[in-house]
């Protein structure tokens, strides 16, 4: 596509026949006031570039939209004016004036020996002044006054001879040439102008630029969000008045680069990096970023999530089975927890459902939409659980990962992390893990910077942790960390009446699984009458299932009879911890001593106790209190 160029010409054009002026408007013998109206006509039409003389570009230049370019009036151009003036019009030495804008690199006594004429070159710098000059003219009667048309139209009306300068062919071909390249680098600019401006608006970041003094000249879509302002309110204003940063003064006055500068701006906390912008050794502006201390963390939460996919809760609380007063009081309880985003304590012996209550603790919590993450604390080495707890960087340790590998305790940001068998954590490691809890950060193996982690901590112990730490194997100020709130999970043998309903649970899971199975729950049930269970939920599973596939290929007499054997054989190893020792005394206060008792066993729960002995609180209050 071929550049649109216009010409405003003071005067004649000469030999424009010859020269290509495909899509060049010509517009000749315009006055200098007359030529804003003209330009600004030409802009509108889609005009890319205006040739024009030198004193009509100094008027256009105040107002201009598009380049301005001039063709200075030349040597040749002037020798022709005068040949013409001399050979067409007979004037000769003639006292002869020759005005031109004083931005016209002339020298007039480079004429003298061409010409048969004395003349006086006067330079001009605006109109007013161009006016003043003529009357000079006219006052010391020259023969004939030379120039363009403003000056010509003025010494006409004084009476005064004058002669319009024409350009040469060789001129104006030089200015089109020049118009032309103009026009193509401006169309390159553009284009590469319009592409950083897509790259800019796009970027997720704030950016703004300054000039040296700290004027924004430059912001993108981003930056005006951020500040909630509209371009009119940036543009052109001081960047530290706009952003209250006064720190920014340092870039652009002297050349200071800074990173990460945390600054509040309006009640958000906004993360700034700026460098300057250098020519030659000397800072011409600024440009910085600015981010949102909120969308950095929220950039950070999508990256761990998507680092811990997969990591997620399966069980619900309705998937707890049983309907005993004990399992229900169990269930409220934990319910009541899941609201609160506070550390929980799981006790309960091995098989007791501690993680499926862990999972329903997480999945009732605000936390539900977050990561769950669980490690068995029992099951690795203290080396290899601190790797996988913390996390560790490159290079940290011989086969350490390239890039290092991210810890438990970040992948359960925002979520909750289940520490299963805690009472199995060395000591030396308790001290690190107290040190995540309390100050809510994590230092990689061979890392030099903490990271913050948001996480909910659930805790299981099989053992009795006061007694590990009278034994000196578990930290007492880990303990009361961990055990802000506390759930105590009842052993099978407490609740033996939901066995029949785990039974008939397990069978119908075993029956997906395997096959129809060719027993029914009350036929177990008579099997395991009066067994303990000490291996609780887990061995009641296990029991079911390997039950129910030696059932189903069980095709003689005596493989069901030694099926039952091996129950018989089970069932005998009773658990005598539940054996109780009372003196000789009144039946009540017999009764008083076996109720202390039991309430004891039960850590002091009343509610338990009376669960247990199947009487009311109250009759537990009144008899305790009989003494």
């Amino acid at each position: 596509m071929n550049p649109k160029i216009g010409i405003i010409w003071s005067g004649k054009l000469g030999g424009l026949s010859d020269l290509d002026l495909e899509g060049v408007a010509v517009f000749e013998g315009i006055k200098m006031s007359e030529s804003d109206k003209v330009a600004a006509k030409m802009a509108a039409e889609g005009i890319e570039a205006i040739i024009c003389t030198a004193g009509t570009a100094a008027e256009l230049r105040k107002n201009a939209v598009i380049p301005i370019i001039v063709a200075y009036t030349a040597y040749i151009d002037i020798l022709e004016t005068f040949k013409e003036l001399e050979s067409n019009f007979g004037v000769s030495d003639k006292k002869i004036v020759l005005i031109l804008h004083e931005s016209n690199p002339f020298r007039a006594e480079r004429l003298f020996p061409f010409v048969n004429n004395r003349i006086t070159f006067l330079k001009y710098h605006n109109e007013e002044h161009l006016c003043q000059i003529v009357h000079r003219v006219f006052e010391k009667n020259f023969d004939v006054l030379v120039g363009g048309p403003t000056a010509v139209s003025l010494a006409g009306q004084l009476g005064l001879r004058t002669h319009l300068v024409t350009s040469s062919k060789e001129t104006m071909l030089g200015a089109l040439h020049k118009a032309k390249e103009i026009v193509e680098l401006i169309r390159k600019e553009r284009v590469l102008t319009q592409r950083l401006k897509t790259v800019i608006d796009i970027f997720p970041e704030g950016i703004i630029a300054t000039d040296n003094i700290g004027v924004i000249t430059m912001c993108n879509p981003r930056t005006l969000r951020i500040l909630n302002m509209s371009e009119q309110d940036v543009l052109g204003k001081k960047v530290h008045g706009v952003t209250g940063d006064q720190t920014w003064r340092e870039v652009y006055q002297k050349g200071v680069r800074q990173n990460d500068i945390l600054s509040e701006y309006k009640g958000s906390k906004i993360f700034s990096t700026r460098q300057p912008i250098m020519e030659n050794g000397y800072v011409i502006g600024s440009i910085g970023t600015l981010q949102e201390a909120t969308k950095i963390q929220k950039l950070e939460h999508k990256y761990r999530s998507m680092q811990v996919s997969g990591l997620t809760a399966k069980s619900t609380f309705d998937d707890i089975i049983g309907d005993s007063l004990l399992i229900k009081e169990t269930l409220e309880r934990a319910k009541a927890y899941a609201k609160y985003d506070l550390t929980v304590l799981l006790e309960g012996e091995t098989g007791t459902g501690k993680e499926i209550f862990a999972q329903s603790l997480h999945n009732a919590s605000p936390r539900k939409n977050g990561p769950f993450v669980a490690i068995n604390c029992a099951t690795l080495s203290e080396t290899l659980l601190e790797s996988e707890l913390l996390g560790y960087e490159e290079g940290a340790f011989t086969g350490a990962k390239r890039g290092g590998k991210i810890g438990l305790f970040e992948l359960s940001h925002k979520g909750t992390i289940f520490l299963d068998e805690i009472n199995q954590i060395p000591l030396q490691l308790q001290a690190k893990v107290l040190r995540v809890i309390q100050e809510k950060v994590v230092l990689r193996l061979g890392g030099e910077r903490v990271i913050p982690v948001d996480v909910r901590i659930i805790a299981a112990t099989n053992e009795n942790l006061k007694e590990k730490i009278s034994a000196g194997k578990f930290r007492d100020d880990l303990f009361y960390r961990i055990n802000v709130l506390n759930l105590h999970l009842p052993p099978l043998r407490r609740r033996q009446e939901d066995i029949p309903a785990l039974i008939k649970h397990f069978l119908k899971i075993f029956s997906v699984q395997h096959g129809p199975v060719k027993c029914t729950p009350d036929e177990l049930m008579r099997l395991v009458s009066g067994y303990e269970w000490p291996g609780n939920i887990r061995e009641l599973a296990n029991f079911v299932e390997r039950f129910a596939v030696l059932k189903q290929n069980a095709e003689t007499s005596s493989q069901n009879q030694f099926l039952e054997f091996g129950l018989e054989k089970q069932a005998v190893h009773m658990n005598d911890n539940d054996s109780l020792v009372l003196k000789m005394a009144t039946l009540a206060n017999m009764e008083r001593q076996l109720i202390r008792q039991v309430v004891n066993r039960c850590g002091g729960n009343k509610s338990r106790a009376a669960l247990l002995l199947d009487i009311n609180r109250n009759t537990i209050n009144n008899r305790i209190n009989d003494d």
